[in-house]
C-alpha cells in the first residue's frame, strides 16, 4: 500500500527544520509542502482541522485525498511521537 507522508512547513520554523532533519536521518520519505508557496492547499488544511500551526503532517494512503492529519499540540507533543507515527505508516 503506497503511503505518502506530507509535511506542511514554513520557512524559518525551527520545529519544521528539526522534524525534516529527523525524518531524513531516520530514512522516512516525505514530501515537504511550504505553506507560503501553497497557500490554497494550506487554507484547505486549516479549514478542515481548525488549526493553523506547523509542522503539520498528512498521511495519504493509496494516493487518495483523505487520511489522518496530525497537528502539533493536539495529536503529538514532541518530535519522537511524530516519528513513531510516521514509522507506523511506512
Amino acid at each position: 500500500m503506497p503511503i505518502n507522508i506530507i509535511v506542511f512547513t514554513m520557512d524559518g520554523c525551527i520545529h519544521c527544520k528539526s522534524l525534516k532533519q529527523r525524518l531524513y536521518s531516520d530514512k522516512i520519505d516525505y514530501v515537504d509542502v511550504d505553506i507560503d508557496l501553497n497557500q490554497n492547499l494550506w487554507d484547505q488544511v486549516v479549514n478542515q482541522t481548525g488549526h493553523n500551526v506547523v509542522p503539520c503532517v498528512f498521511i495519504q494512503k493509496n494516493n487518495q485525498e483523505d487520511g489522518p492529519i496530525y497537528i502539533p499540540g493536539k495529536d503529538f507533543d514532541d518530535e519522537n511521537t511524530l516519528i513513531e507515527i510516521g514509522r507506523a505508516h511506512v
